[in-house]
């Protein structure tokens, strides 16, 4: 038996990893990076938490592997294991929200909203989560539906 190929799984799935975590932190670029560089925090706040079965930052969809957090202070929002790479949890306050839009298609209602990120620039959100806007309803107004 040839003993020395062996060598070749280690290898693989290292070369496996690294390219895991190359695609995850490039996803990060397409939206949460603007995101974290302003409103990175260490941990999502004390509050109602949820995980959000689909949610869209920027151009990039998340699909069952965010969790969301409303308090007072904010809405926080974490990328669960393995996609945490480049993806450190953000604490948006509320006054950085623009109004919450929306949008019913079948039996599904997808709300969107724009976040300030500072210096004229935005990010947007969108997200399917009714729980999600009733723990919110105190600080955001929801237009549309």
């Amino acid at each position: 038996m040839n003993y020395h190929l062996l060598w070749i799984i280690p290898l693989g799935i290292g070369g496996f990893v690294a390219l895991w975590c190359l695609v995850v932190k490039l996803v990060s670029f397409m939206g949460w990076h603007q995101l974290a560089k302003r409103f990175q925090t260490d941990g999502l706040p004390a509050g109602a938490q949820m995980r959000l079965q689909r949610a869209r930052i920027g151009v990039a969809n998340y699909k069952g592997v965010l969790t969301a957090s409303v308090s007072a202070e904010g809405m926080g929002l974490k990328v669960g294991f393995p996609f945490q790479i480049g993806h450190p949890p953000v604490l948006i306050p509320w006054a950085a929200f623009g109004p919450f839009r929306a949008e019913k298609f079948l039996w599904t209602t997808f709300y969107t909203t724009t976040i300030s990120t500072g210096n004229a620039s935005t990010s947007n959100l969108g997200f399917v989560s009714q729980p999600l806007v009733e723990a919110a309803r105190p600080w955001i107004r929801v237009e549309g539906k």
